[in-house]
């Protein structure tokens, strides 16, 4: 039961009140004792990032191994430097995206037909045209937002079409470690509304890629339906590092691949003598120099500088040339073993 004051007390707290013992306060305002409510972080109840983000940790493994395989297939495309790198990952729904999602964009479909899970490579201004400026060749100018252009030309979606059809393929590779996936292409669209296979209230994961290509960067987002993927949620459970089988031996036939076309410079030292300064400024048309070195005897063939081999001086097919009669790399070897 409440407790009731007394007339007694009533009047003493009223005298306490007027002369300035007790401080009065507005009903309506807060209390001094009330805690502020800027001390209180906003929570939305209905936001699923944390318990997401909990079972798909394999998101990140899969989406590190594509950063690095994609970068892999731009440089070799482009023969430029490329850095690709995850930017961050966050689960929305569909529409909230889409609104967001300015234009011009494209927008190219993919799906596994075994688990119907569709997803979308959301091709960016900024990247597009990072990627044409590179593949044709371009002074390497920066996208310009004020630019207004609706949508992209015929040439350009044909361009990144291409590389959408790599990163496909790249895609497929990093998820071989927690689940082997085949993607399927469907279509481009330029409308985010207009997917389709997709729909606007369906949760999605959002991962999104910055892509620099030496001066110039832009910007890709993958677009992953989520339901589909409840049906090998163990698989995604766990993040695994590594490379995919199969990628270390890539890299390796790559690298062999362009030392095999590689140009070197090969040297023959036919002979070498020393003069002084007074010889050479008194020397003339006609005057004859003596090198150290037999008519008869192999001469040395530099490889960039480095002595590789020894050969005979000859002609072959009416050009001179040069027969080699030793390895100067093997008697390296022997007498580095021997020591």
């Amino acid at each position: 039961m409440a407790e009731v004051l007394s007339q007694n007390e009533i009047e003493a707290l009223l005298t306490a009140v007027s002369d300035g013992k007790v401080a009065a306060t507005d009903p309506n305002s807060k209390s001094a004792t009330e805690p502020d409510s800027k001390k209180y972080a906003k929570y939305d109840l209905f936001s699923q990032d944390k318990i997401l983000k909990g079972k798909l940790v394999a998101f990140k493994g899969i989406h590190d191994r594509f950063a690095n395989l994609f970068r892999f297939s731009l440089g070799h495309s482009l023969k430029k430097n490329i850095a690709v790198k995850v930017v961050n990952t966050e689960f929305v729904k569909l529409g909230e995206y889409v609104r967001t999602l300015g234009q011009p964009a494209n927008l190219s479909i993919f799906e596994n037909e075994e688990l119907k899970a569709p997803m979308v490579l959301v091709a960016k201004p900024s990247f597009v045209y990072t990627l044409i400026d590179a593949y044709f060749g371009g002074a390497e100018r920066p996208y310009n937002r004020q630019i207004q252009v609706n949508q992209f030309t015929a040439i350009e979606k044909d361009v990144v079409k291409r590389f959408v059809l790599k990163a496909i393929h790249d895609l497929e590779q990093s998820w071989k470690l927690n689940y082997p996936m085949k993607f399927q292409y469907q279509r481009s669209e330029s409308n985010g509304e207009f997917l389709g296979s997709i729909g606007l209230g369906d949760a999605v994961a959002i991962v999104r890629f910055q892509v620099e290509v030496e001066a110039l960067s832009g910007e890709l987002d993958l677009i992953i339906q989520l339901s589909p993927l409840d049906a090998i949620a163990h698989n995604l459970s766990v993040n695994i590092t590594g490379q995919v089988p199969g990628e270390e031996e890539a890299w390796k036939e790559h690298w062999l691949k362009e030392l095999m076309d590689m140009d070197f410079e090969i040297r023959g030292i036919l002979g070498q003598t020393e003069k002084s300064l007074t010889e050479i400024r008194q020397m003339k048309v006609g005057d004859v120099l003596v090198l150290g070195q037999d008519a008869v005897s192999p001469i040395p063939l530099l490889i960039q500088e480095v002595p590789k081999f020894k050969g005979m001086i000859g002609v072959f097919r009416g050009n001179n040339a040069v027969r080699l009669t030793k390895d100067l790399s093997k008697e390296t070897e022997e007498s580095n073993d021997g020591k």
